[in-house]
């Protein structure tokens, strides 16, 4: 769950950042933008919706055991284990959806210190996106034994593809609406 949610994480930071940003815009705004979007996904989805569709898949798991059974399990180790497993899962799921994006902010904040504009954040900001993606995606090949350099590319395609079709998305509501 933390490598699932940390893709849809930087993914939707990335549409967030790319699709929010505009020459002379606010830092602020900038930094709002992408942590209010994945504070809410880290929180609500990461974390409340996880613990919920785990907390019922393991729940489903002991009434079945306990069917075939024929026995209850109540005040076992096993059905413990229903309740402390979807916590477990759930703070691994938002805590992968909120790492990534907090890196994203970064140069923005490194922008509000007057270090770096905001054109350079947005750049570093992206780049970090692309790069986040690359990793979690390279961490996939280890997993799965496909290669590190093929999944990382993957995942980074990925990534260039979400940068395109905000692009396009941004330009013909631009054109369309002013």
């Amino acid at each position: 769950m933390f490598v699932t949610n940390s893709v849809d994480s930087i993914v939707s930071a990335l549409g967030v950042n790319v699709g929010a940003y505009t020459p002379g815009i606010d830092v602020k705004v900038m930094i709002l933008a992408v942590l209010g979007g994945s504070i809410s996904l880290s929180i609500i989805s990461g974390f409340m919706g996880v613990l919920l569709s785990e907390r019922a898949e393991r729940i489903r798991e002991l009434r079945e055991l306990e069917r075939k059974l024929g026995a209850s399990l109540r005040g076992s180790i096993y059905a413990r284990a229903t309740t402390i497993i979807p916590l477990y899962v759930a703070l691994w799921s938002s805590t992968g959806m909120l790492l990534f994006p907090l890196v994203m902010v970064v140069p923005y904040l490194a922008s509000l210190a007057g270090l770096i504009g905001v054109w350079e954040a947005f750049l570093a900001s992206t780049a970090i996106s692309l790069v986040s993606l690359m990793a979690v995606g390279g961490y996939l090949g280890v997993i799965t034994g496909e290669g590190i350099l093929i999944s990382a590319l993957r995942t980074l395609g990925l990534g260039l593809l979400v940068l395109i079709i905000v692009l396009v998305f941004k330009q013909t509501f631009t054109t369309l609406v002013g």
